[in-house]
This record gives structure tokens, sequence and C-alpha cells, in this order.
């Protein structure tokens, strides 16, 4: 257990290597002696990282999950084109086989994985400038007390807030001008007489704006692509390392923490690695669907199978020990 008086800035967000964001978290991580383990397709370009491999602290994991996309500013701040691109992507990446046989090491030997999404909501409200994590929370609790969003099966479902081109992600100190592309967490509330929990992730447009500035973690070619990038990061996340911000705000680790090591979760260490090289497209890539249907631009995660990120495979990876 940690000492809540003195919280620890554990990674759960996609930063860009080298940007302020990431030094804020990527180099406060906690590493207690004797907490993390040292240990056994890694990407071309990337040294191995032993050291980073993952540990599993006996918190939640989701093997079987839902998400909804959240599009905020409504039909006049996005391209119709963007919408469809980032929807049909990121639903077929979270149910590609290879790239599952990767994430599936993180499971109990048996269990299926499987990643459904619910109908898209494009919110009709006024494009927001800015957006930090406190309104990020009001707004999921908004949303589902208004009933615009489904209240079922809330312990499996994570609500993905995506942001319009040229509105700024906050996380308290920190923002997407200086490399916060997105990151993840979870709100407690009063619903319907009784205590709930929702999970979301809030979702940075990537792009250089007009006066110069990069917003974001721009790896792509195209924005619509950085999207999806940063939401297959965000829901792999979700999936191995749900109460991520209940550990951060309680400071306990052992329970509440799914699979984190010293290097962050399973989509931080490879952007930090790639970073380290100098090449972002050594891990942000666009593979090819296992079912057929084109490309998929999707960000490595991070394999214990080969201490580093690891791409799309054709066998899953032995399960990593916990």
């Amino acid at each position: 257990m940690a000492d809540s008086s003195n919280p620890i800035r554990w990674m759960r967000i996609q930063a860009r290597p080298g940007s302020l964001a990431e030094a804020r978290h990527y180099h406060k991580l906690a590493q207690p002696e004797g907490r993390w383990a040292e240990p056994a397709a890694i990407a071309d370009g990337i040294p191995e990282e032993p050291a980073a491999d993952l540990v599993f602290h006996g918190g939640k994991i989701v093997p079987q999950m839902e998400f909804q996309n959240v599009f905020l500013g409504g039909q006049a701040s996005w391209l119709a084109s963007d919408i469809d691109h980032i929807n049909t992507a990121i639903g077929l990446a979270m149910q590609d086989r290879r790239l599952n046989n990767v994430v599936t090491q993180y499971f109990k030997p048996g269990d299926q994985l499987t990643c459904d999404p619910r109908p898209l909501l494009v919110l009709e409200e006024p494009r927001p400038r800015a957006l930090d994590e406190p309104d990020v929370q009001q707004l999921v609790v908004r949303l589902l007390q208004q009933g615009k969003l489904p209240d079922n099966d809330l312990d499996t479902v994570i609500f993905n807030l995506l942001l319009p081109p040229g509105t700024v992600l906050k996380l308290g100190p920190d923002d997407s001008l200086n490399g916060l592309g997105g990151y993840h967490g979870s709100v407690h509330f009063q619903h319907n007489g009784r205590q709930q929990r929702a999970y979301y992730s809030a979702n940075v447009f990537s792009q250089t704006l007009p006066n110069g500035r990069v917003n974001g973690i721009p790896a792509f070619d195209v924005s619509w692509k950085d999207v999806v990038g940063t939401l297959y990061h965000e829901l792999n996340e979700f999936r191995t390392d749900a109460d991520v911000r209940d550990a951060i705000e309680t400071g306990n680790v052992d329970g509440v923490l799914g699979w984190m090591g010293a290097r962050g979760e399973i989509g931080d260490q490879p952007i930090a690695m790639a970073g380290a090289v100098g090449n972002l497209s050594l891990v942000f890539q666009e593979i090819l669907s296992s079912a057929g249907g084109g490309r998929l631009p999707v960000q490595f995660l991070y394999s214990n199978a080969v201490h580093g990120g690891e791409g799309p495979i054709d066998r899953p990876d032995p399960p990593a020990q916990t």
C-alpha cells in the first residue's frame, strides 16, 4: 500500500514522448522496492526491456467488455466520414483475432476476449474549448442520469468521449498542447438510489493546429487514425487495469490495480521506447484486419512475452506470470 498523503502518479495516460505530460507522469511511476518483477515479434527497432514487464496486482480486469463512443460538439464539429472511420476501425481493432493474441496473455487460460460496441452518440451540444477530468466525469454522470447513455452493465462498459478538432484535453497540470493524448478513469456517483461507478476515456483529436501548435499525438497521416490509435490504447488499458484511478485516489495497490509495470500500463512503455529511438511509427502502425476489410490504425501494446511492444501475431502468447 502506498501512503495516500503523498499521492503517486501512476501512468494512466497516453503521452507524447519528450513532452511535459510524459515528464510529469512517466518518470514518476511508483517503483517501491521489491514491487516489480524482473524476468521471457517485438516491434522492430526497439530493444527489449524486461524491467517494464507488467505485474498483476489482483485488481479488476475485463475480458468481456463493451464500449460506446460519444462524439462531442455535434455534427457540425465533425466530418461524417471521420465519425464513420473511427467507429468502424476501433470496433474491428478491438475484435481482431491477431491483435487479441497479444492481450490474451493477461487473462486466465480459457477466457474469451470479447468487445462489443454500443451505438455511437453524437452529442448535439456546443463544442467545448477545453475539457478537464472533472468536466469529463460530470458529463458522463449527467448523460447517464438523463438517459442519453444506457445505464445497464456499468461494470463492464466504458464510455469514450471523443473531443472534436481544436478542443484541448486537460488532466490537472497537463494538457494536450503539451503531449497529452488521452486517459481513462472512473467516477462514483449516486444513481437510481444507489452508489454506482462508470468508466470513461477521454480522447484528443490529434492534429497540428492552424497556429502551428501540436494538439495530442499526431502519429499517422490523418487525424482520424490518431483517434483510433488513442482509443485502442485506452480501451486495452481499461481491459487490463480498470480501476487505476481508484488506486491513485486511495493509494491502494493490491487488489485494486490490475496489470501495471514499472513503466506504466499495457499501452505506455511502447510509446516511450519508440520516442526514445525517435520513431513513433515503430509502434503506431496500420495492420491488416484479420477479418478482412482493409487496414486498421493501432498502437502496439506491451507484451511480457517479448518484453516490449508487440504487433499482431498468429498464435496467442503464453500466459503472463502473475
